[in-house]
C-alpha cells in the first residue's frame, strides 16, 4: 500500500500537479488520522473490556466473600443463644433458695461456653487483593464503592464487641477462682489442701459478680442488635453487587 502512494506522489509532481498533489497530501493525512483514530477507539475498547473483566471477577469474588461473612455472623448469633441461657443460669445462683453445692454444680456445668466467646470480623481477603492489584476505581458505581468502602473500613473490634470481651474476661479471672474449693482440687487433681472448704464460699453474695453477669447478658443482647445491622448491610451490598453483575 506505502509503493501504490509513493507512485501516486511520483506521477502528479513529475506532471507538475501541484494542486493536484495538495489535495492528495490532505486526504492522505486525513487517512492516516483516521486509523490513528480507529486505532485508539479498538484499543480503548479492549481496555474497557479488560476492565469490565476485572470488575465483574472482583465484585463476584466480593459476593462470595460477603456470603461467607453472614454465615459467621449467624453462628455468632447461634452460639449466643447459648451463652445467654448460661448467664442466666449463673445469675440465678444468685437464689437463697440453692445451696453452695448447688451452686458450683451450676458454674463447672456451665464454665465451658462461659469463658468462650464469639466475635465476628469480615474477611477482607478479597477487598483487599483489588486494593493490591488495581485501585477501588475498577469498580464503576459509586454508591457500590462507598457501600463496600464503609463496610471493610468499619473496626469491628471496637465498640460492644470489644466491651464484651473485657467484662467476659473480668468474671473468669476475678471471679471463677472463687469456686476452686477444696473439693474441687482433691476431685480434679487429687490433692489435699488448704483451699476454702465448699461450704465457706459466698460469692452469691458478690454484689460485683451479679453487676458484671448482668452486663455480659446486656451487652451480648448489643451484639446481637449489632450483628443483625450488618447482616442487613451485608444483604444491601450483595443486592448492589447483583444489579452490577447483571
Amino acid at each position: 500500500m506505502p509503493t501504490i502512494f509513493r507512485k501516486i506522489r511520483k506521477a502528479l509532481l513529475s506532471e507538475n500537479k501541484f494542486s493536484k498533489y495538495l489535495l492528495y497530501a490532505l486526504g492522505e493525512i486525513i487517512l492516516v488520522v483516521i486509523g490513528i483514530l480507529l486505532a485508539l477507539q479498538i484499543n480503548t475498547c479492549n481496555n474497557e473490556k479488560i476492565q469490565d473483566g476485572k470488575e465483574q471477577f472482583y465484585l463476584s469474588e466480593i459476593r462470595s466473600s460477603l456470603v461467607q461473612d453472614s454465615l459467621t455472623i449467624k453462628k455468632v448469633l447461634e452460639f449466643n443463644i447459648k451463652k445467654k441461657k448460661v448467664v442466666s443460669d449463673m445469675m440465678g445462683t444468685f437464689s437463697d433458695t440453692l445451696n453452695n453445692q448447688q451452686r458450683i454444680a451450676v458454674f463447672n456445668q456451665s464454665s465451658d461456653v462461659f469463658v468462650d466467646y464469639r466475635l465476628f470480623e469480615p474477611s477482607t481477603t478479597t477487598f483487599n487483593n483489588m486494593l493490591s492489584a488495581e485501585t477501588i476505581s475498577v469498580i464503576k458505581d459509586n454508591q457500590l464503592k462507598n457501600m463496600l468502602t464503609n463496610y471493610y473500613e468499619y473496626n469491628y473490634s471496637e465498640g460492644v464487641q470489644e466491651r464484651l470481651v473485657q467484662m467476659n474476661r473480668k468474671v473468669v479471672d476475678e471471679a471463677f477462682p472463687e469456686f476452686f474449693t477444696r473439693e474441687f482440687a482433691k476431685a480434679q487433681l487429687n490433692l489435699d489442701t488448704e483451699l476454702r472448704p465448699i461450704d465457706q464460699v459466698e460469692f452469691h453474695k458478690s454484689s460485683v459478680l451479679i453487676s458484671d453477669l448482668y452486663g455480659i447478658g446486656y451487652l451480648l443482647v448489643m451484639q446481637d442488635n449489632f450483628l443483625k445491622t450488618t447482616l442487613s448491610d451485608i444483604d444491601k451490598l450483595i443486592k448492589k453487587i447483583d444489579q452490577n453483575l447483571e
